[in-house]
């Protein structure tokens, strides 16, 4: 039995040859979203008397990395990363992360603003302190 091609038919086997051949090769230049994905970076940082224990004065990444700052506290503390404009509450026994992508280079300080009875309300008004960062954050162009 002969098969008989028709212009649709025809279209078709064309098409499907066409996409065959492209295949591959779009198979071959895309990663797998397991390797395209950056793996988020893990920082542990304990406040201990109003100062973070083992302080690292600056934290350094790239540009587009992702950065999770994993924060405990001896006592109740609202924490500011500004720039990214990311404020948080942690309390005693606790572990809050704030998570970042790091999108923007530069240099954004840490703050504390306001420990205890204090940083339950910042919640609600958020006011700037004169008080030293407890670290800073730094952001690298790639």
């Amino acid at each position: 039995m002969k098969k008989i091609l028709t212009p649709h038919s025809a279209a078709g086997a064309s098409l499907a040859f066409f996409l065959a051949c492209l295949a591959p090769q779009s198979q071959s230049q895309s990663a797998s979203p397991a390797t395209s994905q950056a793996a988020e970076r893990q920082v542990a940082l304990a406040i201990v008397q109003r100062k973070i224990a083992a302080k690292p004065p600056t934290i350094r990444v790239r540009q587009h990395e992702k950065i999770s700052l994993a924060w405990t506290s001896d006592e109740i503390v609202n924490i500011h990363l500004h720039g990214y404009d990311q404020l948080l509450i942690v309390k005693p026994g606790e572990t809050v992360s704030m998570r970042i992508d790091a999108s923007v280079p530069g240099r954004f300080p840490v703050s504390a603003h306001g420990y205890g009875a204090a940083a339950e309300d910042k919640g609600k008004q958020h006011k700037h302190q004169h008080m030293a960062p407890l670290m800073y954050l730094e952001v690298l162009p790639q």
